[in-house]
């Protein structure tokens, strides 16, 4: 009875990640000289493969350098128990005019279900890997897919911590804003916010289209022209936050309402409280 069900959960398994994970996916190779670690580099790869009852078929391109070499390997392989998927290069299918294939190699891959991204490194540990869906096939004769200029760009989003551009979208509609509070008479972020400012910061270099508007509110206590700084100082306060923690400037815009816009009730502590506050939403 257990084995019948080890059986059926692994076939459940399979069909999973066949339909999860078939297709193409595309992204940079990472390989680095064991006798050298100052000597690196990266070059974009894709994966295209096919997952049926547990086997994989499918190719595998490298692309050399910036004069759109390149080369194709058929590839084979299992999804095994532990949900990782092992590959290997088997034949030559295609290469380019002057390139030079490496040494065919076989990877070991799971899926980052938090970031979206299909993670890889070869059986050698020279090289490790990471892709993300694309919405193509591999071709055999286009010399670049991809400019190689972008690879900067896909490493420093690697670097930032952001998930695939797949899973972006789910963070972007799943993202809830929350207000910060301020202490009394003060433009100081408190230390507790910072998580969640950072999760705004990653929000925002997730998604090219997107700015944050800066709202600084107060409660009623003192002069209109006095709030009317104090929400500004606050709302200042945030962008200084993003701008060091590497936010661009471009990305940020400021408001303040001083005591104009309460949500809560000026005559007790807790609504004043909820006064001191600064809101955000996307532009």
């Amino acid at each position: 009875m257990k084995k019948a069900f080890l059986l059926l959960f692994l076939m459940m398994s399979y069909c999973s990640n066949g339909q999860k994970l078939s297709g193409t996916w595309q992204g940079g190779s990472f390989i680095t000289d064991p006798s050298n670690p100052i000597t690196s580099s990266l070059h974009w790869v894709y994966l295209d493969i096919t997952i049926i009852k547990g086997m994989i078929d499918g190719k595998m391109r490298h692309e050399n350098n910036s004069e759109g070499q390149y080369y194709i390997y058929d590839i084979v392989g299992k999804v095994l128990e532990n949900g990782h998927l092992e590959i290997k290069e088997t034949r030559l299918g295609y290469k380019s005019k002057n390139a030079v294939p490496a040494i065919k190699q076989q990877f070991d891959f799971e899926f980052d279900t938090k970031k979206g991204y299909l993670l890889g490194r070869s059986i050698d540990n020279k090289s490790t890997l990471t892709l993300y869906k694309a919405a193509f096939n591999i071709s055999e004769n286009t010399p670049n897919i991809l400019p190689l200029n972008q690879l900067a760009k896909f490493e420093q989003d690697l670097k930032d911590g952001l998930s695939s551009p797949e899973k972006r979208k789910e963070e972007l509609r799943a993202f809830k804003f929350e207000p910060i509070y301020f202490e009394y008479d003060r433009d100081i972020i408190q230390s507790e916010y910072e998580a969640y400012l950072n999760e705004m910061i990653r929000m925002v270099k997730s998604h090219s289209d997107l700015r944050i508007l800066i709202t600084g509110h107060t409660d009623s206590d003192g002069s209109d022209a006095y709030n009317i700084d104090l929400s500004k100082r606050r709302a200042a306060a945030l962008v200084h936050f993003f701008e060091t923690h590497g936010l661009q400037p471009s990305r940020v815009e400021i408001d303040f309402k001083g005591e104009k816009e309460p949500v809560g009730k000026n005559d007790t502590d807790a609504g004043k409280q909820k006064n001191r506050r600064v809101d955000f939403r996307f532009i």
